[in-house]
């Protein structure tokens, strides 16, 4: 087996979009969980991101910001060295398909580094925490953990941590170090205590791998997670998703006889009910198993592996059942798409932040491609002349709040000027639904500080987040009230 590399992320903010790293950790295990090597890498705030006052009282975050020398595009480039030196390995995290990978995959183009970098030239990006839930589900001594009101298992790494390993140190809870070292030893346990869950875990990392396994198997078992509990399925594959290409697979608990005998606009509103006889299985580090693993529970226990073959052997003979499937889903997404679209989506859609996906990849044989990286091994004052050359707008734009953000003498004034207004405006909006305004942090600051038999710890905290909130808006309103007495002189 690879070596395995945990990481986390503690960011100023839950957005993926909008949020900025604060802190990462990597640590380096061999296959036996030995470590090898570590690093931990923290950042000053970035300017024009407003930090969200409840994500830095979760992370403690705040005297990371205030006290650390790092700029925040030198972590960037520290971590990708790190990465680089690492590679090839598993890249693994905890929640990482829901979090940590889209924020490193943003936060590298909106630093005009290599985007994919966990996922390219032989590295795997890898989630163990729906592998945890499957071996506490088909494996229940495998992990002690809480249970939430409704009793169900609660996979918080806090609970886990302290639950499993009760010699960790709770204090340094939600700090990035002590998440992966708990992560870690969640996996190792997994290995230990429910060993075919990790080792069916090491088969599905890669996409490709992935979706052999979904298509060499006639019947198999998927744990899907909803409304807070894991559950197994038997499925069987149907067809390729119409917009994402990801594979949409039958659960054998429905009878198919009965919706085969549906015509198409029968069949289009039974598919928008509850109770879905079709879902995804988006090529995440997806937790594949044995047909085996759904027998053990209802309603395949009584259904039965007969019935269950039977069912998936009368999907693969009828691909007109999957075809008509495949376009209701299809359209059933566009007519959603119609009703939700509005002039504030239009805004969302234009913005650069949201288009790392949406704008397509850069090619790797473009010549944006040869400028970008010539763009970090020149001197600032030379770097806005590289941008220029930037034919990709989204990259031209991140390119110059990059120099914006660390020499900003480096930027010709009126681009400066252009910059300094606009974020600005941005971060002293009142409604956002995005990314954190000051007067949504002050707001939060004030909710937070009303609360019920608050702590005096958490209230001096928020008193500190509120003074940096505070010398951020006289910084922001004092850039707004130049550029207002420059228009009236004009």
């Amino acid at each position: 087996m690879a070596n395995i590399a945990v990481l986390d992320y503690e960011a100023q903010s839950a957005s993926t979009s909008y949020g900025k790293i604060i802190s990462v950790t990597g640590i380096l295990y061999n296959d036996q969980f030995q470590e090898l090597d570590r690093f931990e890498l923290f950042c000053r705030n970035v300017p024009g991101y407003i930090p969200d006052p409840y994500s830095l009282w979760v992370n403690k975050g705040l005297k990371k910001l205030k006290e650390s020398n790092m700029s925040h595009y030198q972590l960037m480039l520290e971590m990708h060295k790190k990465i680089n030196q690492w590679s090839p390995c598993i890249w693994a995290t905890w929640n990482g398909h829901g979090y940590d990978y889209p924020l490193a995959e943003k936060e590298n183009y909106r630093s005009l580094l290599p985007i994919y970098i966990l996922k390219t030239n032989g590295n795997e990006a890898a989630d163990f925490l729906p592998f945890a839930r499957a071996a506490k589900l088909f494996y229940p001594k495998s992990l002690l953990t809480s249970y939430s009101k409704s009793n169900n298992p609660v996979f918080r790494l806090e609970d886990l941590g302290m639950k499993n390993f009760p010699e960790t140190d709770k204090s340094k809870f939600h700090t990035a170090t002590q998440d992966v070292e708990i992560t870690a030893k969640v996996m190792q346990k997994i290995k230990e205590s429910a060993r075919p869950i990790f080792e069916s875990s090491l088969i599905t990392i890669s996409k490709k791998k992935a979706k052999d396994q979904i298509l060499k198997n006639k019947l198999f078992t998927t744990a899907l997670y909803y409304f807070g509990k894991s559950r197994p399925f038997a499925c069987t594959y149907l067809f390729d998703h119409p917009k994402y290409t990801w594979p949409m697979v039958y659960c054998l608990e429905t009878d198919p006889k009965d919706l085969m005998s549906l015509d198409y606009k029968s069949l289009k509103e039974k598919m928008k009910k509850p109770g879905k006889f079709i879902r995804a299985i988006p090529l995440k580090h997806p937790v594949i198993l044995h047909i085996d693993y759904a027998l053990k529970a209802e309603p395949f226990r009584t259904i039965g592996i007969e019935k269950l073959k039977e069912r998936a052997e009368l999907i693969k003979n009828n691909p007109e059942f999957g075809e008509k499937c495949k376009k209701a889903i299809d359209e059933i997404a566009e007519e959603r798409a119609l009703k939700t679209t509005s002039k504030e989506d239009e805004r969302i859609i234009n913005d650069p932040h949201n288009q790392l996906y949406s704008g397509g990849f850069l090619d790797e044989n473009s010549s944006d491609n040869d400028i970008i990286k010539k763009f970090h091994k020149i001197e600032w004052d030379k770097r806005y002349e590289q941008i220029l050359k930037i034919k990709d707008l989204r990259f031209k734009y991140f390119g110059e709040r990059l120099i914006y953000q660390n020499e900003p003498e480096a930027l010709p004034k009126e681009v400066y000027k252009r910059i300094h207004t606009d974020t600005a405006e941005r971060v002293l909006r009142l409604e956002e639904k995005n990314f954190t305004t000051i007067p949504m942090a002050e707001h939060l600051i004030d909710s937070i500080r009303a609360e019920k038999d608050i702590s005096k710890e958490k209230l001096d905290y928020m008193n500190e987040v509120d003074e940096m909130i505070k010398e951020m808006r006289i910084k922001y309103e004092k850039a707004l009230g130049k550029t207002k007495i420059k228009n009236e002189v004009a």
